[in-house]
This record gives structure tokens, C-alpha cells and sequence, in this order.
């Protein structure tokens, strides 16, 4: 079996019908193989028959406080809301996380509700991460990643980063952005911690600064990465989507519309096990140990 091992992750399914469409559609090609869902979005309930249509694939929970409204009543989680009862958008709620102007207790609620929303649709979640990656935060990061493990939740998004510049190395770049090389360290501080603890991860994912946003380029990058250094597997995140015009979309509309061009191909597997490169889930860390699922739909469209 090939040693490099690539887990493709979709996130944000349940987000809204296109989204969830192309990332069914980059599962039947064949390259993806995990994608994780927003609990609280009006189409997470696809994720009830998802395991009986894509059963090699990983399924994690993607827990979410910037955007859509709380699982709980919003009066249950005051410090993450707004007035309107939403999520604070991510940069305000980012300033509120690094100022520590919330509640813990309110995203523990929060983030048990969601996971318990998951479990109603799907059974245990194969890993979890966060939404705009908010938590990644001191503090935060402690709290969502101790929260998980308490939850048996034990495999997770490594938020070690695999640079691939698109002109340089690695430490060049890091050179150039001192910034960006001390949040990496800290970064690599709380994952020893985690590995030490037990939990799962991959050796870290893909960053690719300077390519164009959509990582169409996956063929020319995947030749560039450092896999002789990964005992594990890269992870390579995605947000694909099958159209650019909904409003739930951000800032991520043209790009997610590439990333669903170049996953959705059924030969792209083919290519990249031709330069060795093996197309995996999160099964590859040892992490899933799938529950039987009974829930979703039966042969009368009733919900069992």
C-alpha cells in the first residue's frame, strides 16, 4: 500500500442544497473520502441516510459559532449571539474569544447540543472540527478539544500546516512572515499535548499561499509535499459547492465552484494513485470504530 496518504476533507455539509449536492457528487468520484457537517444549518438532515450511501466514508461533526443560529435557544448562549439571535459573525466573535468576553459554559452547551444533534442523525462522529477554525484561540482550543475527548470524539483536524508556497520553500516563507512561523509553534505545542493525551490526528494540513484560491492545483502540489516527514496521512480541505450564488456562501463563492470542478472528476483518483498518492479517510489513523447506524429512512420515507 502507497505510503502517501491524502485525506480530502469537505467541510460545511448541511450548509445549504448546493453544497451538500457537489460534496455527494466529489464522494461518488471517489477522491473525497470525509466531509463533516454544521449540525445547526437547515440542511444537516441529509446526514441522516448519509452513511447508508457513502459507508467508506468518514463522517465528522463541524462544530459551529460564527454563522446560522444555535442549536439551543439563543437566551441559553448569550455571549455568542447577537440580538437577532444569530451567531456573532467570526470576526467579532474572534475579538470576543481573544479579549475573553464570553462564557465557557455557553460553548460547552452549545457544542454538546450540536454533538447530540449529530448523534439523532448519524451516530457517532468519525472527528470534529470547528467552522472558521474558532478554536483556534488560547483558551478555546483547551476547551473544544478536552470537550471532544470527553464526548469519545477522538480524532480531530491537525492544525499543524503543511507549507506549500507557490514560489519558495517552506522556510523562506516562514522567514518572510514571522507572524505566521510563531502562531505555527504554538500551533505544534497544543498538538504534542493532544498526541500525548491519545487523540488522532493527521500530520497537519495543506497550506498553500500564493495558488489561486479553489487548490485546483492539486496534481502539480502533491508532488511538492514533504511526505518522506508524514507518518500518517496530509489533510487537504476543501469547500466545494455546485453553485456560487448563495447567500450563506461568504466570501468562498468563485473558489468553492473550482474545488467542485476538480473533485468531482472520476479520474482524478486514478491520477494521483499514478504519482502514489492514495486517497484515504480518517479509518487511515485508527480512529473509526463505527457504531451501527439505524438511523434515517425506511422503505417508506418514515424516519427510524
Amino acid at each position: 500500500m502507497s505510503t502517501k496518504r491524502l485525506i480530502v476533507t469537505a467541510d460545511d455539509y448541511g450548509l445549504c442544497p448546493p453544497v451538500n449536492e457537489a460534496i455527494d457528487e466529489c464522494l461518488a468520484a471517489g477522491t473525497l473520502r470525509a466531509t463533516c457537517v454544521m449540525t445547526n444549518m437547515p440542511e444537516a438532515a441529509a446526514a441522516l441516510t448519509f452513511r447508508q450511501r457513502f459507508p467508506s466514508a468518514s463522517l465528522g461533526l463541524h462544530w459551529t459559532l460564527s454563522l446560522g443560529r444555535p442549536v439551543l435557544p439563543p437566551g441559553q448562549v448569550a455571549s455568542l449571539v447577537g440580538p437577532d439571535g444569530e451567531f456573532l459573525p467570526q470576526p467579532e466573535l474572534r475579538r470576543r474569544i481573544m479579549a475573553r468576553r464570553y462564557n465557557p459554559a455557553h460553548v460547552r452547551a452549545e457544542l454538546t447540543a450540536q454533538y447530540e444533534r449529530f448523534r439523532e442523525l448519524a451516530g457517532e462522529p468519525d472527528f470534529w472540527n470547528t467552522h472558521q477554525n474558532v478554536h483556534v484561540a488560547p483558551g478555546m482550543f483547551e476547551l473544544c478539544s478536552d470537550l471532544a475527548w470527553e464526548l469519545g470524539v477522538r480524532a480531530m483536524r491537525a492544525h499543524r500546516r503543511i507549507t506549500v508556497p507557490r514560489r519558495g520553500n517552506a522556510t523562506t516563507y516562514n522567514m518572510r512572515h514571522p507572524l505566521y512561523w510563531l502562531k505555527a509553534r504554538l500551533i505544534d505545542r497544543w498538538t504534542v499535548r493532544l498526541e500525548r493525551q491519545g487523540v488522532l490526528l493527521p500530520d497537519g494540513i495543506v497550506h498553500l499561499p500564493g495558488y489561486q484560491e479553489g487548490k485546483a492545483a492539486i496534481e502539480a502540489v502533491v508532488g511538492r509535499l514533504p511526505w518522506r516527514s508524514l507518518r500518517r496521512a496530509a489533510e487537504w480541505i476543501i469547500h466545494p459547492s455546485t453553485s456560487a450564488d448563495d447567500k450563506l456562501l461568504g466570501r468562498l463563492t468563485a473558489s468553492r465552484v473550482r474545488e467542485y470542478a476538480v473533485f468531482r472528476d472520476p479520474q482524478l483518483r486514478q491520477r494521483l494513485a499514478a504519482r502514489g498518492v492514495e486517497a484515504v479517510g480518517f479509518e487511515t489513523l485508527g480512529a473509526v470504530a463505527r457504531p451501527e447506524v439505524t438511523h434515517g429512512n425506511d422503505a417508506h420515507g418514515h424516519h427510524v
